[in-house]
C-alpha cells in the first residue's frame, strides 16, 4: 500500500509540475479523482465546500499533517519575503509538504464529502510545492501554499492551527 501511495504521490507531483507549468489544468482536478480507500462511495468535487455551512471536522492525522506543513511554511516565509529562500530550502520545504500529504492520504479517515474537499486543497498544495521546487521565489510557490493554508482553516475545524502565516 505504501509503495502505491509513494508512486501515486510521485505521479501527482509530476502532474502538478506539468499542470503548473502549462497553466492549462489545475492539480485539484487530478486529486479529486483519487479515491484512496473510499471506492465504495464515489466523491469527486472540483471546488471547496462546507459541511452544511459549517467547517468540516478533522481527525488526528489530518491535523498532524497540516500542522507540520503550516509550521514548515511559517519557518520559510521570512526568507521568501527577504528574497533569500534558497533552492535547497525550497526543495526541502516541498519535500516536507509532499511527505505530509503522503501521510495524510495513507491515514485518511474523513467522510467522503470532507475528503473530497480536502483533495481540492491537497491539489493546491501539490501545485504550490511543485512551483516552489521550480522557482523558490515564484509567486505561485510559497504565496500559493500560504493561501491554501488559509483556505484550509476556513473549511476545516482545526483548533490550535497556528494562524500567524502571512498572506
Amino acid at each position: 500500500m505504501m509503495k502505491f501511495i509513494r508512486t501515486l504521490s510521485h505521479g501527482l507531483t509530476i502532474a502538478s509540475v506539468l499542470f503548473a507549468s502549462t497553466g492549462a489544468v489545475q492539480a485539484e482536478t487530478v486529486m479529486t479523482d483519487h479515491q484512496h480507500g473510499h471506492a465504495e462511495k464515489q466523491h469527486a468535487v472540483s471546488e471547496l465546500s462546507l459541511d452544511h455551512g459549517k467547517k468540516w471536522q478533522t481527525d488526528a492525522p489530518l491535523r498532524r499533517g497540516m500542522q507540520h506543513i503550516n509550521d514548515a511554511v511559517m519557518h520559510a516565509v521570512p526568507a521568501y519575503h527577504d528574497d533569500t529562500l534558497s533552492k535547497s530550502e525550497a526543495d526541502e520545504l516541498a519535500g516536507q509538504i509532499n511527505a505530509q500529504i503522503e501521510y495524510m492520504i495513507a491515514n485518511c479517515k474523513l467522510e467522503p464529502a470532507a475528503d473530497a474537499t480536502l483533495h481540492v486543497l491537497i491539489g493546491k498544495l501539490l501545485t504550490g510545492a511543485a512551483s516552489l521546487e521550480n522557482d523558490p521565489l515564484s509567486s505561485q510557490g510559497l504565496p500559493h501554499i500560504v493561501s491554501t493554508l488559509h483556505q484550509y482553516s476556513e473549511y476545516f475545524a482545526h483548533p490550535g492551527l497556528n494562524k500567524t502565516t502571512e498572506k
